[in-house]
């Protein structure tokens, strides 16, 4: 049996967080989170963003101009990023992974500088299929999959969709089976169709101090919320809310959450031969640890899962050493 979903218990209270971080509220950040854990491994160089966005290319597909960035030689590896933010999430990934891979990361549908028409489907599934005309188009016939967040729950369409394009699965803190949306999104996700969403992403674009509040966004998805500033606010955000047309593609995204397109899919994750890591952070509100161990059990060749203490949702972007380092060892014994 699949793990409780705890939908009823947190949907209230993240929405709540969510929208009283789109206020203005003066004096409400919190004193400075504490440093992450001391370690031997040392961070990659993080990409300024005027250097990732200069090596930008697009692809074109059925689905639209898909923005992507390459780095490094070899067997690909794709990383797919999550819910509102784009590739840059991928930074540390990028930058650490690409002497053993050529790593790419595109930005999804409604999502960063991906260009789509205004009535293309951008659900899971379609991301999905969106997912296999980029390989196609850049002529990748297999590939490691990395995905976070809901890119996660993408790559796991994809790698029952192509199973034999799949060399290996890395999936971090993400949707899983019927948890799906996130107990704690399932209120933020009720204001994206009037548009709610987006709007409120646009007035943090405009006031990017309020991501870090004590109520702001940012405490719900980074370890350091404090850590995260007004340029990279923007980069991720902007290119959701920068046209009335894009506000409305990523309302669509977020809305139109359908459980059956992943609990439908359980018996093929069990015939699923890909190897699969699995990297879980133990503090994220969204997807807790015990849907980690239903992948395990799920997946037939699935390693056993790696707990990343006191993290949280997005931390392949503020661990990157850690996480290169098991996503480097699993792939040195594929």
């Amino acid at each position: 049996m699949p793990p409780i979903n705890r939908r009823n218990l947190m949907s209230r209270a993240a929405a709540m967080l969510l929208l009283a971080g789109c206020r203005d509220e003066p004096g409400a950040t919190s004193p400075a989170a504490s440093p992450p854990p001391n370690s031997k491994l040392k961070e990659p160089e993080m990409i300024p963003y005027a250097d990732f966005a200069a090596a930008r290319k697009f692809a074109d597909t059925p689905f639209g101009k898909i923005a992507y960035v390459e780095m490094g030689s070899g067997r690909p590896a794709l990383l797919l990023h999550g819910l509102g933010l784009n590739a840059y999430y991928w930074t540390g990934q990028l930058s650490g992974l690409s002497g053993d891979r050529r790593c790419l990361a595109l930005d999804l549908m409604a999502h960063g500088e991906t260009a789509i028409s205004a009535d293309q489907d951008v659900t899971f599934t379609a991301q999905a299929n969106m997912v296999l005309a980029f390989l196609d188009a850049l002529g990748i016939e297999t590939v490691d999959l990395v995905g976070s967040d809901s890119g996660g729950a993408i790559a796991q369409i994809v790698a029952v969709k192509a199973p034999g394009r799949i060399n290996s699965l890395v999936l971090t803190n993400c949707d899983v089976h019927d948890n799906w949306p996130p107990a704690a999104l399932e209120g933020i996700r009720a204001s994206a169709p009037a548009g709610g969403l987006a709007d409120s992403f646009a007035y943090i674009v405009a006031n990017p101090e309020q991501m870090r509040t004590d109520q702001g966004l940012a405490h719900m998805v980074f370890e350091n919320p404090h850590d995260i500033s007004d340029d990279l606010t923007r980069i991720f955000l902007e290119p959701l809310t920068r046209t009335l047309e894009r506000r409305a593609a990523f309302n669509r995204y977020v809305a139109p959450q359908d459980t059956a397109q992943l609990s439908r899919i359980e018996p093929d994750l069990r015939r699923l031969q890909a190897p699969c890591l699995i990297l879980w952070a133990t503090d994220d509100i969204f997807f807790g640890l015990d849907w980690a161990y239903w992948l395990q059990d799920t997946l037939p060749n699935a390693r056993p899962v790696v707990e990343f203490d006191g993290a949280m949702l997005f931390f392949p972007f503020e661990r990157p050493a850690r996480v290169n380092a098991e996503i480097q060892s699993f792939w040195a014994r594929l």
